[in-house]
């Protein structure tokens, strides 16, 4: 006579356990696979010109004092701490940067109730781009400015922090007149001032991958 568990021969309770065993297996794999990605593990450490750094210490991005939409200074205390997006764009450009402002939207929609994270965009234009045009965009492009701030300052000075502060392109310059730097790359700053990714701000897979990238370093904090 078969053995028998309230009323089920134990040869089909086995049998059910088994199917449902190879059922869960791969949504344990899936979990498992997502807990290590977003968890633990590490994103890359950059220094400039886009090097990978494997050893510490690690390169830490300097400070800044520039002017806001406001026509109030900003400085780097408005990102100490939290967990930075940054690019350089102008107001007036037709190509890469209404595309990569698109893309800061999806990010800033990501995080809208999230104090953890900041958002800046600094003119490569300042001539023309002083903090009434940069309000102007703010308002267009429905920028919330608690969390995202638009900045200018001299060009000199402007133009050395993308160069020697984020290495957000390769090339040499002084910021003089016939200086010019237009990138489309995004960069992911930690909370403690290390770059930790540059990203295609054109590039709508780029925009999602660094969106959980983001929540990467924000559930490590």
């Amino acid at each position: 006579m078969q053995a028998q568990f309230s009323g089920i021969p134990l040869s089909k309770l086995k049998s059910r356990w088994f199917f449902l065993l190879i059922a869960l297996t791969p949504l344990s794999i899936f979990g498992v696979c997502y807990w290590w990605q977003t968890r633990v593990a590490a994103l890359p450490y950059f220094s400039l010109g886009f090097k990978q750094q494997t050893d510490a210490p690690y390169y830490q991005v300097p400070g800044f004092a520039f002017i806001n939409q406001q026509g109030l200074q900003t400085d780097s205390s408005f990102v100490k701490g939290k967990v930075w997006v940054a690019d350089f764009f102008f107001t007036s450009c037709p190509t890469i940067c209404p595309k990569m402002t698109r893309n800061l939207q999806k990010i800033q929609a990501a995080y809208k109730n999230d104090s953890g994270l900041t958002i800046t965009s600094t003119t490569v234009d300042p001539v023309h781009d002083q903090p009434a045009r940069l309000k102007a965009y703010a308002a267009k492009n429905r920028i919330n400015t608690g969390q995202w701030q638009l900045l200018t300052g001299t060009k000199v000075n402007l133009y050395r922090y993308a160069r020697k502060a984020l290495g957000v392109v390769a090339t040499d310059g002084d910021g003089g007149p016939g200086d010019f730097i237009h990138s489309d790359q995004l960069v992911l700053i930690d909370q403690k001032g290390h770059i930790r990714g540059y990203y295609d701000g054109t590039s709508n897979s780029a925009t999602q991958a660094l969106i959980k990238d983001i929540e990467r370093l924000l559930q490590n904090n």
